[in-house]
């Protein structure tokens, strides 16, 4: 894996008080999140990674933590998957002969990863 994941902006365990509700808040893992993404990329967008990693690096959603309660719940308004593709192929990446949502596989997928890679299970966890 290329050295992406050593900028020790992308953490785990941000946490977010929503100002309207102080007794909401929002977790992100935003470490995790982003490396599932990374992986989506490359495992169902089918790019390598070196590519994987130039598009992680040059897209500021993914370098730069969310700032407040409203950035962090916005970067959880669709899932890992659809970011990766997304991201690999463009919006209309379902065009190109890949599934518009996560296909049936991508919920195990995702749980091996998550375990070989130590990530966070949860990437968003609301509280209230």
């Amino acid at each position: 894996m290329i050295n992406m994941f050593e900028n020790n902006r992308l953490i785990d365990k941000l946490v977010f008080l929503n100002e309207s509700n102080k007794n909401e808040s929002v977790t992100i893992n935003f470490y995790s999140w982003v490396h599932i993404i990374y992986g989506v990329i490359i495992f169902y967008g089918r790019k390598s990674e070196e590519e994987a990693s130039y598009i992680i690096n040059n897209t500021p959603m993914f370098t730069t933590p969310p700032k407040n309660f409203m950035e962090a719940c916005m970067l959880g308004h669709e899932d890992e998957y659809y970011w990766g593709m997304v991201m690999s192929h463009g919006d209309r990446y379902f065009e190109k002969g890949f599934t518009r949502t996560a296909p049936d596989d991508y919920y195990e997928w995702e749980e091996g990863y998550i375990r070989d890679h130590q990530l966070e299970i949860n990437t968003l966890v609301f509280n209230d």
